[in-house]
């Protein structure tokens, strides 16, 4: 549990911990202190002949060249975790209260511990979907609840009001609370709540520490697990509650805009689920949720019905008017690639075509990528032509312009369209 500065919110939060249905002696807490200079190592301390503890303290980083605070949460975590014994890491932010359960359910969902595969989103109450000086945010008298309340108590008087759901509850609905029926289900891998195996962890070497500020180091790691063969799950038994505090709502939103170039920089736009990712952080407003599970269907659904569709015929017509000399970019290459006189980009939303292509036949000669074609992560002007195939024909209507405008982003010149749109 990383913690910064807010001794109270670690009380209630090591309270809720001392409450627990798992045996006392079957957990350790480890609490990660960035650097904090109130009573948090008092509060710690208060509580040692309750819990087993660990606590951990390094230095305030302070303020970056950017102004913006470094909060050393990731760096913060995964030194937490290197002091952690047991073979099952839970992640609980602080001012995140347990429910009596959280700790029993986390160890029920790995069955042993000890077996790598599966990592767990907790369920969060109270977390704020807007900002706190949202009026349509408050609930009453929530703040005093989760302070002379028990979390059980807490829960209890208001399950039933909407705006006390986890943020991603519409979600997890949409597929029947079974994170496996999602496309992208890193997204809603969340550390404020989670759990993952320690072997699962460090095989893919924690969080990422260059991450800075608020936002993306929990999806990150997510898909980074998810990559590994790590399945994410969802237990709605190991529930919490994030108690009302301060946010800096502008502040926040910029390190999250920050962390998405981090984020899908690291991986060069790998698949359609970053191109698409990329997509809704280009939208002025605060992305929603289901944005992008919604393209990642799209795709999806767009990718069966267009099995099979070769377009090598229309792919030779289109190079008969490009110099053998040009650079080229192909989006929807399709499996069937004709004899081309150079090596080009192949990009194709469909990763059995991209395979198809990266293992065989004349696509192993070329530069062969999982894209869609919204973003490549090839730099600017890194082609003279690109040709856009009749593949995407079903995604024009919603993606058209973004594919047009990576075309001009890489091209040097006109781009080629092979189908009348």
């Amino acid at each position: 549990m990383p913690t910064h500065n807010r001794a109270e919110d670690l009380r209630l939060t090591l309270e809720s911990l001392c409450e627990q249905t798992l045996s006392a002696d079957q957990y350790e807490v480890v609490v990660a202190d960035d650097g904090s200079h109130d009573e948090t190592r008092a509060v710690v301390h208060s509580f040692a002949r309750r819990l087993r503890l660990k606590y951990l303290f390094q230095e305030d980083l302070g303020a970056r060249p950017t102004q913006v605070r470094d909060n050393g949460v990731t760096r913060v975590r995964n030194a937490g975790a290197r002091l952690a014994a047991a073979p099952l890491l839970v992640f609980l932010d602080c001012a995140t209260l347990a429910g009596p359960e959280l700790l029993t359910a986390h160890l029920l969902a790995h069955t042993p511990p000890t077996v790598p595969g599966t990592a767990i989103a907790g369920y969060v109450y109270g977390y704020p979907p807007r900002k706190v000086d949202d009026p349509d945010y408050s609930l009453a008298g929530l703040a005093e609840a989760v302070r002379t309340l028990t979390p059980r108590q807490v829960a209890d008087r208001y399950r039933d009001e909407p705006r006390f759901r986890d943020p991603r509850h519409g979600e997890f609905e949409k597929v029947g609370f079974d994170l496996g029926n999602r496309i992208f289900p890193a997204e809603l891998f969340w550390s404020s709540n989670c759990s993952v195996p320690a072997v699962d962890f460090w095989a893919v070497g924690g969080f990422d520490e260059d991450f800075r500020g608020w936002g993306l180091d929990d999806v990150d790691l997510g898909y980074r697990l998810a990559r590994n063969g790590t399945a994410i799950q969802l237990s709605l038994d190991a529930w919490a509650i994030e108690s009302p505090h301060e946010r800096d709502g502008a502040v926040n939103f910029a390190g999250l805009l920050r962390n998405a170039q981090r984020f899908f920089g690291k991986y060069r736009f790998a698949e359609p689920a970053l191109e698409l990712g990329w997509l809704v952080m280009q939208s002025p407003d605060e992305p929603a949720l289901s944005t992008l599970e919604t393209l990642n269907r799209q795709v999806a659904d767009w990718t069966r019905q267009c099995a099979g569709l070769t377009v090598a015929t229309e792919l030779e017509a289109a190079f008969e008017s490009i110099p053998p000399d040009a650079r080229v970019a192909v989006f929807g290459a399709g499996a069937v690639v004709p004899d081309l006189r150079q090596s080009c980009v192949l990009a194709d939303f469909d990763r059995q075509v991209v395979d198809r292509l990266a293992a065989d036949g004349p696509g192993k000669h070329h530069d062969v990528r999982h894209n869609v074609g919204i973003h490549t992560g090839l730099p600017d002007g890194a082609v003279d032509t690109v040709v856009i195939t009749s593949r995407l024909d079903g995604l024009w209507g919603t993606f058209g312009p973004a594919i047009l405008a990576e075309a001009r982003r890489i091209g040097t010149r006109d781009s080629v369209l092979t189908a009348d749109r």
